[in-house]
């Protein structure tokens, strides 16, 4: 079924864009060159009549392959075969009750008034069909634009999925307006091999200019349309290299370049030579070669949509998890600013330089394109002695995400798990000191030291499962599943997490931060998360123990409207057995959590802090500042604290992977 799915999409996608392209072709560059030079009326003709059976071809193949898709979909949302989608009324639910069956119900009505403007054209002169021609061009490029609804574009939520959409309209259209136009194009360069009126020569030179012309527009678009669904489908190299989706949409990026190196022979040599004239024979080789070489961009070019057909059956890339190929990764946060500035100057250079090498060759200047290419290697070769500290050993599971995510539930089940597989080795406290670590030939990591935070969460989660230190820790994959080793692997993170916190002071730490895990209070009888109160800016997370401390609550109640003026926000947590000291009256900003939360944010707490600390963190819930009430200066006042949350948010926080999540 996945078969006949793609094969429908590919001829549809096929037929509604070389449909577009004949009309496009029509009007924006065979008609004005013949125009402009009056040539011979029959060679028009043929052409003519070429270009509208090439037109009523892409129409009938577009409504079969369109039905043939339908009966797909139906089939496959039905969960039946063919034949039963067809006979028990699947169809008619498809059409009438999704989005993908409006948007091929709206097809199918521009496919008839298309097929309407054919029968129209068929009884006039071609140059008395310009209303008929130009409505025909607006109503193949609607039905090519609607195509967008059919994609992952019309999925993505919010005023981000708008212009995800509007990226798709434009990137159908400029395939249209370039892909589409290559086939009218060897009809229109056969026909003037065939004939003999002289005046087709300047037509031909006038044409493929003109052409030229509407390709490079057609083609910036297409890089911009590009761009902007890579980031949305794919967004991360990870993504790209290691998902099926990301690998199909490499294949996509080289048969578009290569399409792009055989335009720029066209552009570069061989439309200068066809411009200059000479005698009959040079200028029909020219022909020929354009032409050669224009199959040879349509091959590429349906290569491109083939790729684009199966794309369309796959999740994107960044809702599957990516599996990294390569045995090292950088990690850029190791870079010094002036390797930074150094290696985005070289990255500019070696752009550049990949550049001119093509277009160079492609204009025939083999000289040049040599010493571009050697400035290409230079920049390679310097750009290894800056980019060296940054590579690290990789893993096929370096750029997984936790499935449980960082979250306050998860670190409490990691604990349990961790106190029956990993306490013999690593000890109670992550120190590496467990009772059966003196007589290991290597000694166990210190699992709160801050090098833990160097290793990706993947890192960590392919040596859990694999084992480290040819085999002095095992491998648990067999013993936990992978849930469990990722709640372990939450649980280290949070405990190392604490551990650097207590060395937060407070003052604002713009360096990188541990961060806190996710919670769900209550308060209000509202359930809410830690999560949703940083969208709206940071946070000061109050932890206590019981009894609460009634007066600094009621401090920091009274400066609620100066917290909210610098969008800081207050949340109180008891660390007592029931999350709160005992009462007559509760306390401002104090909110009810489950016994898990307790004791995950029991790590960020220390026994010498006074009975109370204070965490001031940033969007991304990294701990910016702390104070506790054991430290000489005390708990801060409301004024210092504004001072400070104006201060981390002015921080940048690194997004949240995109990798992995689920769809």
């Amino acid at each position: 079924m996945e078969g006949f799915l793609i094969a429908a999409r590919f001829l549809h996608f096929s037929a509604v864009i070389v449909l577009t392209g004949v009309f496009a072709f029509e009007r924006f560059v065979a008609d004005p060159a013949i125009r402009q030079f009056g040539a011979e009326s029959a060679s028009e003709t043929g052409l003519r009549r070429r270009l509208g059976w090439l037109a009523w071809a892409s129409l009938a193949l577009a409504i079969g392959s369109g039905a043939a898709w339908l009966v797909a979909v139906a089939a496959g949302m039905s969960g039946k075969p063919l034949g039963a989608a067809l006979s028990q009324g699947a169809i008619p639910i498809v059409l009438t009750r999704t989005q993908f069956g409006e948007d091929w119900l709206l097809r199918l009505a521009l496919a008839v008034l298309l097929g309407f403007c054919l029968l129209g054209r068929r009884r006039r002169h071609w140059r008395a069909n310009g209303a008929i021609s130009w409505t025909a061009l607006l109503l193949a490029a609607a039905m090519l634009a609607s195509l967008a609804w059919a994609g992952h574009g019309a999925s993505t939520p919010g005023p981000a999925g708008n212009l995800h959409l509007a990226a798709d309209f434009l990137h159908l259209l400029a395939a249209g307006l370039w892909l589409g136009t290559l086939p009218p194009f060897i009809l229109f360069l056969i026909e003037v091999t065939r004939t003999d009126d002289t005046n087709w020569a300047a037509v031909a030179a006038t044409a493929t200019r003109r052409y030229s012309t509407l390709a490079i527009a057609s083609v910036t678009v297409l890089l911009a349309g590009g761009v902007v669904n890579t980031w949305f489908l794919a967004g991360t190299v990870p993504a790209l290299v290691g998902t099926g989706y990301g690998r199909f949409l490499l294949t996509k990026i080289g048969l578009f370049i290569a399409m792009l190196m055989v335009a720029a022979v066209n552009l570069l040599r061989l439309t200068p030579r066809l411009a200059a004239g000479g005698t009959r024979n040079v200028v029909w080789r020219t022909v020929a070669r354009l032409r050669a070489n224009a199959r040879i961009e349509t091959a590429l070019g349906l290569g491109v949509v083939a790729v684009v057909s199966v794309l369309g059956t796959l999740p994107p890339a960044l809702h599957a998890e990516p599996g990294w190929p390569f045995p090292f990764r950088l990690d850029a946060s190791v870079l010094t600013p002036g390797s930074q500035i150094l290696l985005a100057i070289l990255a500019l250079t070696l752009g550049i330089c990949a550049i001119a090498t093509v277009t160079t060759a492609a204009a025939g200047h083999y000289r040049r394109a040599a010493g571009f290419c050697a400035g290409l290697a230079l920049c390679l070769a310097l750009g290894w002695f800056p980019l060296h500290p940054a590579i690290e050993p990789a893993y096929p599971t370096s750029y997984y995400t936790p499935a449980p995510s960082y979250a306050a539930a998860s670190v409490v089940r990691g604990a349990a798990l961790y106190a029956d597989n990993c306490v013999s080795c690593h000890g109670a406290t992550g120190r590496g000191d467990g009772p059966a670590a003196a007589g290991l030939p290597i000694r166990p990591a210190d699992l709160t030291e801050p090098h833990l935070f160097a290793h990706t969460p993947g890192d960590l989660f392919w040596w859990v499962s694999h084992g480290m230190d040819e085999g002095v820790m095992p491998g648990f994959a067999g013993v936990l599943n992978p849930n469990q080793r990722w709640d372990v692997i939450n649980f280290i993170r949070a405990r190392a997490a604490g551990v650097l916190a207590d060395e937060i002071g407070p003052e604002v730490a713009t360096a990188a931060a541990p961060q806190v895990p996710d919670l769900t209070f209550e308060a209000g009888e509202v359930q809410q998360t830690l999560g949703q109160m940083l969208e709206t800016g940071p946070v000061l997370l109050v932890l206590f123990e019981p009894p609460a401390p009634i007066a600094r609550l009621r401090q920091l109640a009274a400066a609620q409207p100066e917290f909210r003026a610098a969008a800081l926000r207050v949340l109180a947590v008891g660390l007592g057995p029931a999350g709160e000291a005992p009462s007559k009256e509760r306390p401002p900003l104090l909110v009810e959590v489950s016994p898990e939360v307790i004791a995950a944010l029991a790590l960020f707490r220390t026994a010498g802090d006074g009975a109370e600390t204070e965490l001031m963190l940033d969007r991304g819930g990294n701990v910016r500042a702390r104070w506790t009430l054991a430290m000489s200066g005390g708990l801060p006042p409301p004024a210092t604290l504004i001072a400070a949350a104006e201060h981390v948010t002015q921080i940048a926080v690194a997004a949240p992977s995109h990798v992995g999540h689920p769809h």
